[in-house]
């Protein structure tokens, strides 16, 4: 047997493994970059599995942006932490925002700069089944306040930060 085709044998399987997995690591992971001047979190760069799905309180997740026009594009993807989960209490006041009587942030500061009244986010409600309630750490976070809950069918992963 010729060197170039006992090597070719060798190099074969490992060659088949590294693809495998490559395939794997493409398919289950992605980078999610956060473009903005400035951000909701403190955080820019995150790798989002796309396999874990199981939404957590608390914890951080991409998901695909719907009724968030003139800021986003309808399928752009997102990266907030979870606040609220169904069956939770949302309250959105003028100075709190709170979900189950916790205060998870401060006001409604781009309810003009969306050219509506704060009146109109005003609102006091339990998160629906195969809902989530979406927000930012800073006070200027253009999340769910403004636009509503996220349905489990548009949420992509959990993300973790990673700079």
């Amino acid at each position: 047997m010729n060197k170039h085709l006992k090597f070719i044998l060798k190099a074969l399987p490992l060659s088949v493994a590294m693809a495998g997995a490559a395939l794997y690591v493409t398919s289950r992971y992605e980078i999610g970059i956060d473009p903005q001047k400035n951000t909701c979190l403190n955080w820019r760069v995150f790798v989002v599995d796309r396999y874990d799905t199981k939404v957590d309180r608390d914890k951080i997740y991409a998901f695909r942006s719907t009724q968030m026009e003139p800021f986003f594009p309808n399928g752009t993807k997102i990266i907030k932490y979870v606040r609220g989960i169904p069956g939770d209490r949302v309250t959105v006041g003028k100075e709190v925002i709170s979900v189950n009587g916790t205060s998870r942030g401060e006001g409604l500061l781009l309810a003009a700069r969306l050219g509506k009244p704060e009146n109109r986010y005003i609102r006091d409600e339990i998160i629906p089944d195969n809902m989530f309630w979406f927000m930012g750490t800073s006070h200027d976070s253009f999340d769910s306040r403004y636009w509503g809950y996220v349905s489990s069918s548009d949420v992509v992963g959990r993300a973790y930060p990673i700079w």
